[in-house]
């Protein structure tokens, strides 16, 4: 369905393409009409062009032979007259042709060649006669007058007249081609108007009909959907079918006469929706209050934790001291052994500050590694040797070149092996295969496991799980939180697996190139 405005626009673009295409059609035919006129002009100039050549040429041929036998009475000044006007024949055929040649194309070449061997012709027979008649004695005459035959013969009668009769009927057949076009030309003006005609009675009759079924019975119905409106009839919409203007009137008018009732329903929807949205922001606030306070329970058993495991590593340092300095003066031997025992004490505290450092800067995204190209099969295969024979290097790969800090790689393979050692079983073993994205590191061991409700809280700071807690008292709880930080700042990760047959898999994927974030150098 068409708009009123769309209808409009349509028969006016119609007409307007009717209008300027009989315009089009008038300048296009006047333009072809001059045009073939003026070429069947040119055809007929070059036609009695070459006629008039004909007849001055074959005038002068007559010249040359009355002077050869009767003698030449006025000395060649006819000859020379006669020559003169073939000459200016042949620049006005030429002209003509020029000026066919700029109306129609390279066609009329053609002409051109035969006009230069129809001026070649005559040339060569004006040279010809020049001699003939320059030897005039009588006793030569008989022989002059052979050749004279023999040229009149072959040169004229058969040569040039076939020149000049093709020339001539070249130019009857440009005047016929002429013609043809112009009729074709004719039909097809006369097609192009019938179809003009006929475009303009169809956008005629097709606008009246559109009229009649999307204006003029829509308003009668419209008329009657305002007259109930008016009676005060709201019940029964109009609901005319359509996109036109008056069908839209019409949707607003049952807009309006449901939009008491719509508007209720509204107000009572967005009562619901506020009271539905309240609840849910009330809910988040929640949700953000709980997080709080669990962020904040998590800082002070943090700050609890690392004053616990301080505590300690001080009160030895600080006990080695006293007995140090206490009573008599000690042998050398004795301070010396009091201060190695102060200096264990103040590394491992060190040591774990350091590890507290680097999982907070990892966390920040802060972390520095100094990277370089190494094996990583050899680099497993040198730390796993600190710990003797007994734990073997499972792989089948022959090397695995990658990017990446030795020193925190080493430190997290040894994390992975003491844990084992601590809380595992007595077998252990280490694999290295190749991941989607990298290469996976996995520390084996067939001893209890870990719950998996534990699995993702060991990698919590000081958390000790239900296998550590209670049979072993050293470590400070920071050896998978360190190895999990390493591994995210080299971009990859570290998990907790239950291992096929029993036992625990701590395992440690390192991605084929590290991220952009860690390749600075420190």
């Amino acid at each position: 369905m068409m708009t009123i405005a769309n209808l409009l626009r349509g028969l006016a673009a119609i007409m307007l393409i009717v209008a300027l295409g009989g315009t089009t059609l008038a300048y296009w035919t006047t333009e072809r009409a001059a045009y073939f006129n003026e070429r069947i002009n040119l055809a007929h100039k070059s036609y009695e062009a070459h006629l008039q050549l004909s007849g001055n040429t074959y005038q002068l041929f007559k010249q040359y032979g009355d002077a050869m036998l009767i003698g030449d009475r006025d000395e060649g000044r006819g000859e020379a007259e006669l020559i003169r006007l073939i000459q200016e024949n042949i620049r006005s055929i030429r002209k003509l042709i020029g000026q066919e040649i700029d109306l129609v194309g390279d066609e009329e070449i053609e002409e051109l060649e035969l006009l230069s061997q129809i001026e070649s012709k005559i040339g060569d027979l004006i040279v010809r006669f020049e001699l003939v008649r320059k030897d005039t004695a009588v006793e030569q005459f008989g022989r002059n007058w052979t050749g004279l035959s023999v040229m009149l013969d072959d040169d004229i009668d058969r040569d040039f007249h076939s020149m000049i009769e093709a020339a001539l009927a070249e130019e009857l057949e440009e005047v016929e081609e002429t013609r043809v076009a112009a009729a074709q030309h004719l039909r097809l003006a006369n097609q192009i108007s019938v179809f003009l005609v006929l475009l303009a009675l169809s956008a005629t009759g097709g606008a009246m009909w559109i009229y009649a079924r999307q204006i003029a019975r829509p308003l009668q119905e419209l008329m009657t959907g305002v007259a109930a409106l008016a009676n005060g009839r709201f019940e029964k919409p109009m609901a005319m079918q359509g996109r036109s203007e008056i069908s839209q009137i019409a949707g607003v008018m049952d807009t309006m006469a449901a939009m008491v009732e719509a508007r209720t329903n509204s107000l009572t929807t967005q009562n619901t929706a506020l009271e539905e949205a309240v609840q849910a922001r009330t809910a988040d606030l929640e949700n953000l209050l709980k997080k709080n306070q669990l962020a904040e329970e998590a800082r002070r058993q943090m700050l609890a934790d690392v004053s616990h495991e301080l505590r300690t590593p001080l009160t030895i340092i600080q006990g080695e001291s006293d007995v140090a300095l206490r009573g008599a003066d000690k042998t050398t031997e004795e301070y010396r052994e009091a201060l190695r025992r102060t200096r264990e004490t103040a590394k491992h505290t060190n040591l774990l500050v350091n590890d507290l450092l680097f999982i907070s800067r990892e966390e920040a995204g802060q972390t520095r590694l100094r990277l370089e190209r190494v094996d990583l099969r050899q680099l497993l295969q040198d730390t796993i040797a600190v710990f003797g024979p007994d734990i073997p290097l499972k792989s089948d790969l022959e090397d695995a070149v990658v990017s990446l800090d030795v020193s925190r790689i080493r430190q997290c393979i040894a994390a992975m092996i003491q844990n084992a050692r601590r809380y595992g079983g007595p077998e252990i073993s280490v694999r290295l295969l190749r991941s989607p994205t990298g290469y996976r590191i996995s520390v084996e061991d067939n001893g209890p496991g870990v719950p998996d409700a534990e699995k993702e809280r060991a990698f919590e700071r000081f958390f000790r799980g239900s296998n550590a807690a209670d049979q072993y008292e050293d470590g400070a709880g920071l050896g998978l939180p360190v190895v999990r930080s390493i591994a995210r700042a080299h971009g990859g990760n570290a998990l907790l697996k239950d291992r096929e047959g029993g036992g625990l898999a701590c395992v440690l994927e390192l991605p084929a190139a590290p991220p952009l974030r860690t390749v600075a150098q420190s």
